[in-house]
C-alpha cells in the first residue's frame, strides 16, 4: 500500500519517495515511469517524522544528490526587480549590485532543471558560476541560434 504522506505531485508528474532496496536508500520513483512492478516480500518501515516536501527541501526543483554545487545567477536590473521577492532556495543567498542588476546564490545538486529556468529568463540572466554550469548553458544556446 502507497502511503499518500509518500506521494508528492510535482509540476503535474506523480512521484513516489519511498526506499529502493537495490541501492539501499531512498528514492525519487517518477510513477508514470515505472514498468514491470513487481511487490516484494521485503518491507521497509520508513522514518516516522519523513515528510516529502522537507526531503525535497534542500534541492532545487525536484532533483537531489551529490556533488552539490554553489550557483551564482546575475539578473539584468529590469529582470531584479521580479526576481528579487522570490525564494528559488531556501539557503538562497540575494545580493543588489550598483547598476541595479541581482545576484542570486544558492546550492544545486543536478543542472537539469536549473538549466531550463535560466534558458526561460534569455538575455536577462547570466550565470556568474559555476564555469561548467556556464559553458553548458552557451552549448544551449548555440543550439538554439542553429534553429533560427
Amino acid at each position: 500500500m502507497i502511503d499518500p504522506y509518500h506521494l508528492m505531485n510535482y509540476m503535474g508528474t506523480w512521484h513516489l519517495i519511498d526506499y529502493c532496496h537495490p541501492r539501499n536508500t531512498l528514492r525519487d520513483f517518477v510513477l508514470g515511469r515505472m514498468v514491470d512492478v513487481k511487490v516484494l516480500d521485503e518491507t521497509f518501515e520508513m522514518p516516522f517524522d519523513f515528510n516529502a516536501k522537507n526531503y525535497f527541501a534542500s534541492s532545487f526543483g525536484i532533483y537531489k544528490g551529490e556533488p552539490v554545487r554553489e550557483v551564482t545567477l546575475r539578473f539584468s536590473p529590469l529582470k531584479s526587480k521580479w526576481i528579487k521577492d522570490q525564494i528559488w532556495h531556501k539557503d538562497q543567498k540575494v545580493k543588489t549590485l550598483k547598476d541595479g542588476s541581482l545576484e542570486l546564490s544558492f546550492p544545486v545538486a543536478d543542472f537539469s532543471e536549473i538549466k531550463r529556468e535560466i534558458l526561460k529568463h534569455g538575455d536577462m540572466v547570466e550565470v556568474v558560476k559555476p564555469k561548467s554550469l556556464r559553458r553548458l548553458i552557451k552549448t544551449e544556446a548555440e543550439k538554439i541560434t542553429e534553429i533560427y
